[in-house]
């Protein structure tokens, strides 16, 4: 079999890159490395903590965090100007409040701290340059009322010794009273009657009995109509010398300090002789008679009943003005860095408005 033998032509080198080329390629690349180290310089910068922008985010974070906690406290116990300690209500279920402290040492570069439950202090924020914490206060002075105050019992008036001793009689129709003019404390806004005392025996059957009374004096200091309180007194119980009797009170009270009392021995179960009382013929008045019966009161001058009156006398204070504080808000400046232009200031209104002491 007879063919033609194909004819391969051998191939042709592949062209060299000028130097031309070459120089220019270099150019390109030189180029394209310097952008893309420029990009990984910018971007690195960005993330240091160092930078401003960084600074002034790192410091807004943590301000805002700290006036999230200042918003729920419900009270102090430090607020200073680079330092704050507040309570929170429970968080931890264990029935008691929780204690947040923030403080920074007011030296540049120092850290701010969180310290929880008085555990160890906690760096949030590295090399702050500022920290100052401001506080919102409402204060009230207030005027309290005068106060009332009701002394011990005490002796408020007495004749108790007769120079010249008399008995005068209580029957039927026929009465004895003392006006009472007691010694009052300046300032006394009222006083009251506890006791009454006054020397008294048999006279003849025993069976009387009299009415002890308390009343309002007319403005001729007799007595009035007006009985404030009755006691009785048994003729039965009594002896046939003079002793000491001693009548319990205590509705007698709220009297006007400007003015006096009638005390009044009156027959109650009428008896031709009930008892007598002892007075003094020679004393310093105040002594009158009802020869019949109401509206026949006559004063007996110079002379006066043996007696004594016990009470108590009420007075008035006036205390000192009282200035009460609540914290309605907080505030907070904080910088973190040397430049001044990366502070940031934020603040809060305080939902519990928790009192304090100044």
């Amino acid at each position: 079999m007879h063919g033609r033998l194909a004819t391969q032509r051998p191939a042709r080198p592949r062209p060299a890159y000028t130097l031309m080329e070459m120089a220019a390629a270099l150019a390109i690349v030189s180029v394209l490395v310097l952008g893309v180290a420029s990009a990984m310089m910018v971007a690195t910068r960005a993330v240091e903590p160092d930078t401003p922008p960084r600074a002034t985010h790192a410091a807004a974070e943590v301000a805002a965090r700290v006036m999230r906690e200042l918003e729920f406290a419900t009270g102090f116990t430090e607020r200073a100007a680079h330092a704050v300690t507040f309570t929170v209500a429970d968080r931890n279920g264990d029935g008691s409040e929780e204690t947040i402290r923030y403080a920074w040492s007011g030296t540049a570069g120092d850290p701010l701290t969180r310290q929880y439950n008085g555990g160890t202090a906690v760096a949030i924020l590295n090399d702050v340059h500022e920290c100052d914490f401001t506080f919102d206060l409402k204060v009230v002075t207030e005027e309290p009322d005068a106060e009332r105050n009701e002394s011990a019992e005490m002796l408020l008036a007495s004749h108790q010794t007769a120079v010249e001793a008399q008995d005068g009689e209580i029957k039927g129709n026929r009465w004895i009273g003392q006006y009472i003019e007691p010694s009052l404390p300046s300032g006394a806004v009222s006083w009251r009657v506890t006791r009454v005392l006054f020397k008294a025996r048999i006279d003849g059957t025993i069976k009387g009995i009299a009415g002890v009374q308390l009343r309002l004096p007319t403005a001729a200091n007799l007595p009035s109509r007006t009985i404030l309180e009755e006691v009785t007194m048994h003729e039965d119980r009594l002896t046939y010398g003079y002793l000491w009797q001693e009548f319990e009170f205590g509705n007698a009270a709220g009297l006007d300090p400007s003015r006096g009392l009638c005390l009044a021995v009156v027959s109650i179960l009428d008896d031709s002789n009930i008892c007598y009382i002892q007075y003094d013929n020679q004393g310093p008045g105040g002594m009158c008679q009802a020869t019949g019966g109401e509206g026949t009161w006559a004063t007996m001058s110079g002379k006066s009943m043996v007696f004594a009156v016990y009470g108590t006398v009420t007075t008035t204070s006036e205390p000192d003005p009282v200035t009460r504080t609540w914290v309605q808000g907080a505030g907070l400046r904080l910088r973190a860095g040397p430049d001044p232009s990366t502070a940031v200031e934020t603040g809060v209104r305080l939902l519990n408005a928790p009192g304090v002491s100044n």
